[in-house]
C-alpha cells in the first residue's frame, strides 16, 4: 500500500502519526497539570490564610493572659488602668481576628474544633473579668489566687482548642500536598507510558515508511554505484592529469614563492608569540604567589572572627545570669510589696522602696534582653562572615590552582611554538621543491582527454538510472517513456535536444540530462595538444548529486 504513494505522503503520514501522539501527551498533561495548580491554589490561597489567622488568634490569646499577669503586679492606679486598657485592645483584636476567620468556609471538623474555641472562651471570659476587677480594686492576693486556681487551667484549655485547630489545617495542608504529589506522579506514569507508545509507534511507522522508501532507492544506487565506480575512476585520471598541465606552471610557481614569502613571516611571528608566552608565564607565577598570600592572610582573618565569636558566646553567658538576678529580684521586690501591704500606713515607705527596686529589676531585665538581642546578632554576623571568608579563601585557592595551570599550558605553548617554527622552515624548504614539480604537467594534459572519452560513455548509461530514479520520486520519467514509445524517438535523439512536442515534466527531464551531457561532452573534432588541453578545461568531475539534483529541486516530492 505505502508503494503506491508519494515520497511525501508517505513522510507526511508518518510525521502526523507522531504528533497525534505529541497532542494525546499534552492533552493528558494539560488536564493533571490543572488538578495539580487546583491542589495548590487550595493550599495557598486558603489554607494558608487560614493558619496565619489561627495563628494570630493563638497569639492574641498568649497576649492577653500575659497582660492579665503583669496587671497582677502593678500597684499604681494610674499604670493598672493603662494596662486595662492594652488588654481591652487586644480583645478587640481577638475579636476581630476571630470574626474574620470563622466567616470562612470549613469542613465539618473544624466547624466542631471552632465552636470548642468559643466554649472554651466563654468559660475563660467570666474568670478573666472578675480577675480584673479584684486587680483594679488592689485585691492583688485574690487575683492571684482566683487565676492560680480557676482562671490559668480554663485560659489553658481555650489555648489547647486553639493549637489543636492550628494542628488540624496543618494536616489538612499535609492532605492537601499529597494529593497533588499523586496527581504529579500520576502524570509522570502517563507521560512515561504515552512517551514510550510514541517512541515505539514512531519508531515502527519510520521503520516501514524508510523501508518502503530505501528499498527501491537502494536497489537503483547499486546499480548507480556500480557506473559510479567507473565515473570516479576516469574523473580520477582526468582530474589529476588536469591538475598538472603546463598552461598553469608560471602561475604555480608565483604562487609557491608568496607562500615562501608567507611562511617566512609566519616563523617570525611565532618567534614573538613564543617571546610573548614566556612573559606570560611570569606574569601568572607572580599572580600565583600574591594569591597564595591572599589565602594566608584570609585564614588569619577567620581565626580573629572565630575568637570575636567566643567573646560574644561568653558575654550572652553573664548576660543569662543578669537576667536570672533580676527576675529573683523582681520577686523579691513583688514579696516585699505583699508584705508593705500588710503591715499597713507603717510599711507604706518600704512599699516605695520595693517598686523602685521592683522598676529597677525591670529596666535591668530589659538592658539584658537588649544586650542579648545585640550579641545574637553580632554572632549571626560573625557566622556569616565567617562563611563569607571561607568563600573567599577558596577562591583564591582555586585562583592558585588556576595560576599553576596556567603557566604549564604557558609552557606547553612556547614549546609548541618553538616547534611550529621548525616545522614552517621544512615547508619553505618543501615549498622550493614544488616548483620543480609543476615542470612535468603538460606531459599529463593527453591522458586527460582520453579519460573524458571514457567518461562520456559512463554517462550514457548514468541517463538510464537517472530516468528510473525520476520515477521513484515524482513519476515524471514514467511519462517521459511514454512519450519517447508514442513518438517514435530514441533516448540519443532526447539527449540531443532535438525537437518534439513533449510536456512540461518531459521537458525538465530533457534539460537535466542534457546538461548533464555537455558537461561531460569532450572535444573531438580538432587534433592537437592545445586542443586537447581546451577540452580538458571544459570538462569537470560530475557526482551523483549533479545529475540527480533531488535537493535542487523540492518541489518533485
Amino acid at each position: 500500500m505505502l508503494n503506491s504513494l508519494k515520497l511525501r505522503t508517505r513522510i507526511g503520514l508518518g510525521f502526523g502519526v507522531v504528533l497525534m501522539l505529541m497532542a494525546i501527551i499534552i492533552f493528558i498533561t494539560f488536564f493533571n497539570l490543572k488538578q495539580i495548580i487546583g491542589s495548590i491554589d487550595i493550599i495557598v490561597a486558603k489554607n494558608n490564610q487560614k493558619l496565619n489567622d489561627y495563628y494570630e488568634l493563638d497569639r492574641s490569646q498568649i497576649l492577653m493572659g500575659r497582660y492579665e499577669r503583669t496587671l497582677l503586679l502593678m500597684n499604681d492606679q494610674q499604670s493598672m488602668q493603662a494596662q486595662n486598657d492594652k488588654l481591652e485592645n487586644e480583645r478587640q483584636n481577638y475579636t476581630n481576628i476571630h470574626e474574620k476567620l470563622f466567616a470562612m468556609s470549613a469542613s465539618k471538623t473544624e466547624i466542631s474544633l471552632r465552636a470548642k474555641i468559643d466554649e472554651k472562651q466563654k468559660m475563660a471570659n467570666p474568670l478573666e473579668d472578675r480577675l480584673i476587677e479584684l486587680a483594679l480594686s488592689g485585691k492583688q492576693m485574690m487575683a492571684v489566687e482566683l487565676l492560680m486556681q480557676e482562671a490559668r487551667p480554663v485560659t489553658q484549655k481555650w489555648q489547647d482548642a486553639i493549637e489543636e485547630t492550628l494542628e488540624y489545617i496543618n494536616k489538612s495542608n499535609l492532605q492537601e500536598q499529597n494529593t497533588a504529589k499523586r496527581w504529579a506522579a500520576g502524570l509522570l506514569v502517563s507521560i512515561i507510558l504515552l512517551g514510550a507508545v510514541a517512541i515505539v509507534g514512531g519508531t515502527m511507522v519510520a521503520f516501514i515508511i524508510t523501508r518502503s522508501i530505501t528499498k527501491p532507492m537502494n536497489s537503483i544506487a547499486s546499480r548507480i554505484g556500480e557506473g559510479a565506480q567507473q565515473v570516479a575512476a576516469a574523473s580520477g585520471q582526468l582530474s589529476a592529469s588536469a591538475q598538472q598541465l603546463s598552461q598553469g606552471s608560471t602561475e604555480q610557481v608565483a604562487a609557491i614563492e608568496e607562500t615562501s614569502f608567507t611562511l617566512q613571516e609566519s616563523a617570525s611571528m611565532m618567534e614573538q608569540n613564543t617571546a610573548n608566552t614566556k612573559q606570560a608565564a611570569g606574569l601568572s607565577e607572580k599572580a600565583k604567589k600574591s594569591a597564595d598570600k591572599g589565602s594566608a592572610e584570609m585564614q588569619e582573618m577567620l581565626d580573629s572572627i572565630r575568637e570575636i565569636k567566643n567573646s560574644s558566646d561568653q558575654i550572652s553567658k553573664i548576660i543569662k545570669v543578669i537576667d536570672d538576678i533580676a527576675f529573683q529580684t523582681n520577686i523579691l521586690a513583688l514579696n516585699a510589696a505583699i508584705e508593705a501591704a500588710r503591715a499597713g500606713q507603717a510599711g507604706m515607705g518600704f512599699a516605695v522602696v520595693a517598686e523602685e527596686v521592683r522598676n529597677l529589676a525591670g529596666r535591668s531585665a530589659q538592658a539584658a534582653k537588649d544586650t542579648t538581642a545585640i550579641i545574637e546578632t553580632n554572632i549571626e554576623l560573625s557566622v556569616k562572615g565567617v562563611a563569607v571568608a571561607n568563600k573567599v579563601r577558596q577562591a583564591l585557592d582555586e585562583i592558585t590552582g588556576q595560576s599553576n595551570k596556567v603557566s604549564e599550558l604557558m609552557g606547553e605553548i612556547a614549546a609548541a611554538s618553538q616547534e611550529q617554527v621548525q616545522g614552517i622552515d621544512q615547508v619553505s624548504k618543501a615549498m622550493t621543491q614544488v616548483g620543480t614539480v609543476t615542470q612535468q604537467n603538460a606531459a599529463n594534459a593527453e591522458e586527460s582527454a582520453s579519460a573524458a572519452e571514457e567518461l562520456n560513455a559512463q554517462a550514457e548509461s548514468m541517463r538510464k538510472i537517472v530516468l528510473e530514479l525520476s520515477t521513484l520520486v515524482d513519476g515524471s520519467a514514467e511519462v517521459l517513456k511514454k512519450e519517447m514509445e508514442q513518438t517514435g524517438h530514441s533516448l540519443h535523439q532526447v539527449t540531443r535536444g532535438d525537437s518534439m512536442p513533449y510536456s512540461k515534466q518531459g521537458m525538465k527531464i530533457i534539460d537535466k540530462v542534457k546538461q548533464a551531457q555537455d558537461q561531460l561532452q569532450p572535444a573531438k573534432e580538432n587534433n592537437g595538444l592545445l586542443v586537447q588541453d581546451q577540452a580538458v578545461k571544459k570538462t569537470k568531475v560530475v557526482s551523483p548529486e549533479d545529475v540527480i539534483p533531488l535537493e535542487k529541486d523540492p518541489q518533485q516530492f
